[in-house]
């Protein structure tokens, strides 16, 4: 079995201001988000990785070099990128959320549909990339302990590949540096954990 610890990046500068930040928009960690990593790094100390892989954006490469270390071979993949929010990226919050209401749920998560407007990445597009990373790191690394950083919608829309809620109102995000186990073999997929 394949074992993914996946680790939402650290605070970032935009996380800090209310500020969407999908695909496009990329600011590096605020020295809280460097904390976190390292508390993450602490929690993770006993685990040996076999495979580090990261998202390619500033915010999570930084976030795996803490966690990983920095003579760490870490693999960069665009699949881990974080959902693109189209126009919406750099746009305060705040502001999406009161004009755009019907696009997200009571805790301000994001609805499928919501592309149709900011011409960002469907649902679909971001889990075809992520089934694709899957398959290719159970082929790999069938026996393997796997750290994985990406970004908190990424990794939301990972915990539906595996528990098939389809509808992810009722499941926030990851914490920033929060840590969520994913089990994986050709055959199954198990949520240990969700966003520790």
């Amino acid at each position: 079995m394949t074992i993914l610890y996946v680790v939402r990046h650290g605070q970032s500068v935009a996380n800090s201001k209310g500020i969407m930040q999908g695909a496009k928009i990329d600011t590096p960690l605020t020295p809280l988000g460097r904390q976190q990593a390292q508390a993450t790094k602490e929690h993770l100390s006993g685990i040996s990785y076999d495979h580090v892989v990261a998202s390619p954006l500033l915010r999570a490469h930084e976030t795996a070099q803490i966690i990983a270390g920095n003579d760490a071979n870490i693999h960069l993949d665009d699949r881990l990128k974080e959902y693109d929010y189209g126009d919406w990226d750099g746009e305060l919050e705040a502001t999406l959320w009161d004009k755009y209401q019907q696009y997200f749920d009571e805790h301000h998560n994001l609805l499928a549909g919501s592309w149709e407007v900011s011409h960002g990445d469907t649902y679909d597009q971001v889990k075809d990339r992520l089934v694709s990373l899957f398959d290719e790191l159970v082929a790999t690394y069938p026996d393997g302990k796997i750290l994985v950083v990406s970004h908190g919608f990424t990794i939301k829309l990972m915990a539906d590949l595996v528990l098939k809620i389809g509808n992810l109102t009722g499941l926030s995000e990851p914490s920033n540096a929060g840590l969520t186990k994913l089990v994986l073999t050709p055959s199954t997929k198990t949520l240990e954990f969700y966003g520790r």
